[in-house]
């Protein structure tokens, strides 16, 4: 928690805090989950930034994980974060909240981008980064006088908390703490919403390697889009990481895989894998999607560079774009398999509010659903340019069942640097969780 300021108001108020889920989806609580998922910073840094001795009481809810019950306490505020396909789940709780009288803020990528339409639920909206505005809004509404909307342009990473992961479940997850170093994106790829909410301002190397040692597991993931996109500081943090003995991994863009330095920087500082939006194997879709990368043919070439450092590779494609066809779509598995990935996942391409894309799509007429429980990457909710959107779901149903049959799972296990190593047993769980999750295997 922050220091907290002199206050005029009652300091005896209980809080909730809710970080939303898909009631709807159910797929991240099954048996397998904990194979694929990692915990959710977003109550711990919220609870973090409450000012010290404020509230009485302050209670948190991870819906992946929990279950909201209104009536077992009395909150005097509800805030809830909620991302787009969450969007329904969390607007009922609102409801539900308003109903027994108590004070409802929201925040998240929906509320960042649909502030009018959040108000209708909520009655106060903190958009954007959360650093300086929630606990303005904290101090003002113990004073009595909060404001319906919060959002602050200039907050800078220095002044990012340390996550109260002490308040945080592990359940149905991993339980390999996350932790951000530079949580903006200078890309600007058509379908990311990163830039509703974040700029890129990278924390002091100081304050990473601080919270890095305050983490008892010798395991870690960064959160950051593009852990390598500023090479310089990347480079620094790598190398005061050392000494830490972590083991890690991160997200990286396509290039990162011929850049031999910083690839052997990485591995050095113990990064073990990375996470990659390959996005398609169609150089046209890549131009679609305005990606800074655009050449797919050398795919091989850069997995190959990072497989002979020593660090896996997981690939990501969406499905959808408008120079997709259904013939391509359906070779992915095959194509996927002379790539030599470690891992991969597919998404239909989603057009969240606030993005370049769902303007576009949305000026052309071609948003078929504004039902928010559907923008959750398996569903088209546009009209495709080269077929229905029927057809675009069962191509991603098909795609994904093809590509972890268990005969390809193992000959990913086969050939990933990680084949010598206990966390081969890592990836071979996310292979076995993502096999589940696409056959659509729920919770009991």
């Amino acid at each position: 928690m922050i220091e907290s300021t002199e206050l005029s108001g009652d300091i005896t108020m209980k809080i909730l805090m809710i970080h939303a889920w898909n009631e709807k989806e159910k797929a991240y609580r099954g048996h397998f989950s904990g194979m694929l998922s990692y915990p959710s910073m977003t109550l711990a840094v919220l609870y973090s930034l409450v000012p010290e001795g404020l509230y009485e009481r302050i209670d948190t809810v991870d819906e992946n994980s929990q279950r909201v019950n209104y009536d077992s306490v009395h909150y005097d505020l509800v805030m809830i974060s909620f991302e787009t396909s969450s969007a329904l789940t969390g607007y009922k709780h609102c409801d539900e909240f308003r109903k027994r009288g108590s004070y409802v803020a929201v925040g998240g990528y929906h509320p960042t981008a649909m502030r009018e339409e959040a108000l209708t639920h909520a009655d106060t909206v903190i958009a954007g980064p959360a650093e300086n505005s929630v606990p303005a809004f904290l101090r003002d509404f113990a004073n009595g006088c909060p404001k319906q909307f919060y959002r602050d342009y200039n907050v800078c990473m220095a002044d990012h908390p340390i996550p109260a992961r002490e308040i945080t479940t592990k359940k149905h997850t991993l339980g390999i703490p996350a932790v951000i170093a530079d949580r903006g994106c200078f890309n600007n790829c058509k379908y990311c919403s990163m830039r509703t909410m974040w700029r890129s301002d990278p924390r002091p190397v100081e304050g990473v390697i601080e919270e890095l040692r305050g983490i008892k597991s010798r395991n870690v993931i960064f959160y950051d889009p593009n852990f390598f996109g500023k090479r310089e500081y990347a480079m620094k943090l790598m190398e005061a990481m050392k000494p830490l003995k972590k083991l890690w991994a991160c997200n990286a863009t396509a290039d990162f895989g011929y850049d031999h330095e910083l690839m052997a920087a990485a591995y050095e500082s113990g990064c073990r894998g990375v996470l990659i939006g390959l996005e398609s194997m169609n150089t046209s879709s890549l131009n679609d999607a305005d990606k800074r990368f655009r050449q797919s043919d050398k795919y091989k070439e850069i997995i190959d560079n990072i497989h002979s450092h020593g660090m896996a590779v997981n690939g990501c494609f969406v499905l959808g774009f408008d120079s997709d066809t259904e013939e391509e779509l359906l070779a992915l598995p095959e194509r996927v398999d002379a790539l030599g990935l470690d891992c991969c996942r597919f998404a239909v391409l989603t057009p969240y509010p606030g993005t370049r894309l769902y303007r576009e799509l949305d000026s052309a007429g071609r948003i078929i659903s504004r039902q928010w429980d559907r923008y959750n990457q398996k569903t088209a909710v546009f009209a495709p340019a080269n077929m229905t959107a029927e057809r675009l779901d069962e191509i991603h149903r098909d795609v994904w069942r093809r590509a972890f049959t268990w005969r390809r799972i193992f000959r990913r296990m086969r050939v990933s640097p990680w084949r010598h190593r206990w966390y081969v047993f890592i990836l071979l769980g996310a292979n076995i969780g993502f096999k589940f999750l696409g056959n659509g295997k729920k919770a009991k």
